[in-house]
């Protein structure tokens, strides 16, 4: 059996107030079911998230609706579950966009329901379109969906449940506790303790690619949610590494049935990340926000970038904001009507950080609000031990700012958690658990302890 699996697909995504096109999401998911089609893949998955938000605009629908007809036309059965951002609330069993396309026969929804006693695996009926499991070719397919705080409870239990005679994969739109935070992670130990006993777990939620054991897959999702997830398409030594959907191999006629799980790329919108040093005219009088946007153009046009590319301009260096008004947004826009490229994002979190971090005083003279914010988180991050991150003050504060203006500005939970999972101060929080893991395990010193793989840029 060849399965081709895809997560995060997020149709109807809203990027830098619109101005970069939602269809990019569906050309993502176009392509992977193309290559579907023309590589004669038996099962299709979608482990959660097929849609941004649970109210789907009409657009939006359709692109689902074009996509799935032309797998279900080749005679590939989707097998989907749903995501966080498929429905409002984790515990609601109100219908969802899901529910209208498996009722359209596009895809067949798998959710397993929880009662008092634990999971309910009933099995998938074409009367009612509805089920938590499905046969297909020898493979009982079982959708586990997005279980929130509870996953590593609710992901153990229904492991329990499963018939031990079968070969299983397993749907579940989580990821692993040290990515997702506190609650709502698989932990390694979780991992250990159901690995043989599913085939393959299909999994989504963070939009990285990752591989856990040869037999775990999160292919990362298909197109950027946030520029900075242009990052997830390259390892730490910045050679590319795959990511947007997996292709899976597995025979439920041999023992171990898993053949093999390779994650693939698909084309994707370009993402430039450029820094453009602001000192030279970050103290000027008159024009001093027509000479960023000049130097911006300059500096774009000298790395002759695609017009299709998005750019992601990160400002560093001394800005007096007290005789610059710089509206991010319009200069943003200025530079990239200007420049000719698909759209400008400003990443204003590194400027005057020489100010911040030599301590400036809120009373200074000429200072603005937000360099006093600025200041005083730095001063907070500066006063706190921050295990396995010593060397990384600057960007945790800039993070920490980043989240504050996120609220200020009304940006939803899902928006800041996706904030907090694009940040490289993950990647330090990850990297020291997995050392002190192995090193109270006695695999060698802290830090010397793998990664998954795939689950570092």
């Amino acid at each position: 059996m060849r399965i081709f699996h895809a997560a995060d697909i997020h149709l109807g995504r809203r990027r830098l107030d619109g101005r970069l096109p939602d269809d990019d999401f569906k050309r993502a998911f176009d392509h992977i079911a193309d290559q579907a089609i023309q590589k004669g893949a038996d099962v299709f998955l979608i482990a959660g998230d097929l849609f941004d938000r649970p109210a789907v605009e009409p657009p939006h629908l359709r692109q689902a609706q074009q996509v799935l007809a032309k797998l279900k036309e080749a005679g590939i059965p989707v097998v989907a579950t749903v995501g966080n951002h498929d429905k409002a609330f984790i515990s609601s069993d109100d219908p969802t966009w899901l529910d209208y396309l498996a009722d359209d026969e596009l895809l067949i929804l798998l959710q397993t329901r929880f009662g008092p006693d634990g999971p309910h695996l009933e099995p998938w009926t074409r009367e009612t379109r509805r089920g938590s499991w499905i046969d297909l070719q020898g493979v009982r397919f079982t959708g586990a969906g997005y279980l929130g705080a509870a996953t590593p409870l609710k992901f153990r239990q229904i492991v329990d449940h499963l018939d031990p005679d079968r070969v299983h994969g397993v749907l579940l739109h989580a990821g692993p506790d040290y990515f997702v935070g506190e609650g709502g992670g698989f932990s390694s130990d979780d991992l250990k303790a159901v690995k043989g006993r599913i085939a393959y777990l299909a999994l989504g939620h963070i939009h990285k690619p990752m591989l856990h054991g040869g037999w775990a897959c999160n292919p990362g999702s298909p197109e950027n949610c946030e520029l900075s997830e242009s990052h997830y398409s390259f390892n730490k030594a910045g050679a590319p590494c795959p990511r947007g959907y997996a292709v899976v191999e597995l025979d439920p006629t041999v023992t171990p049935p898993l053949r093999g799980v390779e994650i693939r790329s698909n084309p994707r919108r370009p993402v430039a990340h450029l820094a453009l040093d602001c000192g030279p005219f970050g103290n000027k009088l008159k024009d001093g926000a027509a000479a960023l946007e000049s130097a911006a153009c300059e500096w774009i046009a000298t790395n002759k970038l695609s017009p299709e590319t998005a750019v992601v301009l990160r400002l560093s260096g001394k800005l007096h904001l007290g005789r610059i008004a710089l509206d991010l947004q319009v200069a943003a826009t200025n530079i990239q009507q200007a420049a000719g490229v698909a759209a400008v994002a400003l990443d204003a979190t590194a400027i005057n950080l020489d100010d911040v971090a030599g301590g400036a005083s809120s009373a200074d003279e000429g200072q603005t609000r937000e360099q006093i914010e600025r200041s005083a988180i730095r001063q907070l991050v500066d006063e706190e031990n921050l295990w396995g991150l010593d060397g990384a003050q600057e960007q945790i504060a800039a993070l920490f700012y980043g989240l504050k203006e996120g609220v200020r500005l009304g940006r939803s939970p899902d928006e800041l958690g996706e904030m907090i999972q694009t940040s490289a101060v993950v990647d330090g929080v990850a990297a020291a658990i997995q050392g002190a893991s192995d090193s109270s395990r006695g695999d060698g010193p802290a830090g010397s302890g793998p990664v998954p793989e795939g689950g570092t840029p």
